[in-house]
């Protein structure tokens, strides 16, 4: 390897990636160099204002962080590009150490306004959430480690209220209620999971899916509403999913 081969493998090693499917060219090298420069710049000028920053904090172009001081970030998180992260929460947004926020993906307990605030975020570390995610933490969300969310991914903590007919939906308020995708789980493109709802630790949930219901660990689910395909371990015999809720 060349000088500046070897920079490239030292950086990558830095933000937690490896060079074993091969190396660009120099001219590539480079451009990675400035693109990762430029993040960590923005990252510098934004981490002093919030409540922790662990490490090196790499933040993209367009990246908007409202209230920072509410937000706790590890070591090497990565805010990728047009990414949104609304801090203000009654416990705070915390992304563990190695967390990537997507291209475009929105983080959203509150809403910009004044109105009452939600209730938060925790990411555990090495989670990585996809391009263009939608997460609403009105309702307390936790997402454990080394999950992975696929593009368009959206989380709703909260159901509206439609019990009377004589006023609107709008007016009649929502309840919150907190979900929960434990550790290794991996929730393909377009899924939504719903409020109140507990995705067990290894869990896969099929592209499209629509989860209402809790999910037992190593379950593979999908559908319109999600139900279980099968286990992940062989002995278990497929079950359905119990306990409907209430779609939002």
């Amino acid at each position: 390897m060349n000088p500046i081969q070897k920079l490239y493998v030292r950086m990558l090693a830095s933000v937690g990636g490896d060079a074993r499917e091969g190396l660009p060219k120099d001219r590539d090298v480079l451009g990675v160099f400035a693109r990762v420069a430029c993040h960590r710049v923005r990252g510098a000028w934004i981490g002093w204002r919030m409540k922790r920053c662990g490490g090196a904090l790499h933040v993209g172009r367009r990246v908007d962080i409202m209230n920072p001081w509410h937000v706790t970030v590890g070591r090497n998180v990565k805010i990728e590009d047009l990414a949104e992260v609304q801090g203000l929460s009654r416990r705070g947004v915390t992304l563990g150490d190695g967390v990537t926020i997507g291209r475009g993906a929105s983080i959203r307990p509150s809403s910009y306004y004044g109105h009452e605030p939600g209730e938060g975020l925790s990411i555990g570390a090495g989670t990585a959430i996809g391009a263009y995610c939608w997460i609403g933490a009105s309702g307390m969300v936790e997402i454990g480690a080394d999950v992975l969310f696929g593009p368009r991914v959206v989380v709703l903590p909260e159901n509206h209220v439609f019990t009377s007919t004589d006023v609107t939906i709008k007016s009649q308020g929502v309840v919150r209620a907190g979900v929960v995708i434990e550790d290794d789980c991996w929730l393909g493109a377009n899924t939504t999971v719903l409020a109140g709802v507990r995705i067990g630790r290894g869990s896969i949930v099929a592209a499209g899916a629509v989860v209402n219901q809790d999910v037992p660990p190593d379950s593979i689910v999908g559908g319109v509403p999600a139900r279980i395909l099968r286990s992940r371990k062989a002995e278990d015999a497929p079950t359905e999913v119990a306990q409907e809720r209430t779609a939002a």
